[in-house]
């Protein structure tokens, strides 16, 4: 054999085998970076580092498919060849997240540590009454605003916020104080108004009645007929006429107006028709 036969023989069996070669799956390189995925994730880069743990990932998927369709009769060597450098790029990636991932956790803790000293703060200066003061309710909404950046792992902006965040014990107090000091005077009032609610009765009117008589029955003294009368001055047109079926209002302490009642019973003048006094 000459020569030239040998070296052309040589360079074919060179081409066989780098041909046999290209035609292997990379299964090494595809356990290799499903476990680098693993320790990314563990580490937690999904959460931290995502961009970069997304872009890894979608390396790992795209490497499968090629390997997928060259079992199906595709180009193996060509197909092989890309699903390796995806699979080694994506191993790259993967450590890359799993750094990114460890300085941003480290800025993360570093938030939530400030964030629950920060809670602990406000809860002591407002104990159960946060509800009464206006900046308690804007420091927390502040703090919650950070707790859900911590959460996402943005860290950094988590803590620009936090610098947001006054907590001045001595003014929630005062607005507590003060709050509650409103309240207390609210509720009062509503009870107030409850009870003179309470202690207006409803009467029917039946044949025979007058203000006179309803009056000596419902305070023991006739002359206090006109607080019947200016309780029900829309039904009642004339005092010395009054119908039965009619329901006055009347309540069932006279208060303040029974000297007035009284005055007004005694000086109207005769029981006779309305003389508009």
């Amino acid at each position: 054999m000459s020569r030239i036969s040998k070296f052309l023989a040589l360079t074919m069996i060179a081409a066989a085998l780098l041909t046999v070669g290209c035609s292997k799956p990379p299964v090494q390189e595809m356990d290799n970076a499903k476990a680098a995925m693993k320790a990314a994730q563990e580490s937690g880069a999904e959460k931290c580092a995502s961009e970069e743990y997304q872009k890894a990932k979608a390396s790992v998927e795209s490497a499968e498919a090629k390997m997928a369709e060259a079992e199906k009769g595709g180009s193996k060597s060509e197909l092989y060849k890309q699903a390796k450098e995806e699979l080694l790029q994506a191993i790259a990636d993967f450590e890359k997240a799993k750094e990114k991932a460890a300085e941003r956790s480290k800025i993360n803790d570093k938030a939530q540590a400030e964030l629950d000293a920060a809670k602990k703060n406000l809860d002591a200066a407002a104990a159960s009454d946060g509800e009464y003061s206006a900046s308690y309710k804007a420091a927390k909404a502040k703090l919650d605003e950070a707790q859900a950046l911590i959460d996402k792992c943005e860290g950094e902006k988590a803590m620009e916020v936090l610098k947001q965040v006054e907590i001045d014990k001595d003014a929630i107090q005062k607005e507590i104080m003060e709050a509650k000091a409103e309240s207390m005077k609210a509720e009062s009032t509503q009870a107030a108004v409850g009870a003179t609610l309470e202690d207006i009765i409803r009467y029917t009117v039946v044949k025979g009645d007058n203000l006179w008589n309803i009056s000596k029955a419902k305070y023991q003294n006739p002359f206090m007929w006109p607080l019947i009368y200016w309780a029900n001055k829309s039904m009642i047109k004339d005092p010395d006429l009054i119908f039965p079926g009619q329901v006055f209002k009347i309540r069932a302490q006279a208060g303040e107006d029974a000297d007035k009642a009284i005055d007004y019973a005694k000086h109207r003048g005769p029981w006779s028709l309305f003389d508009g006094k």
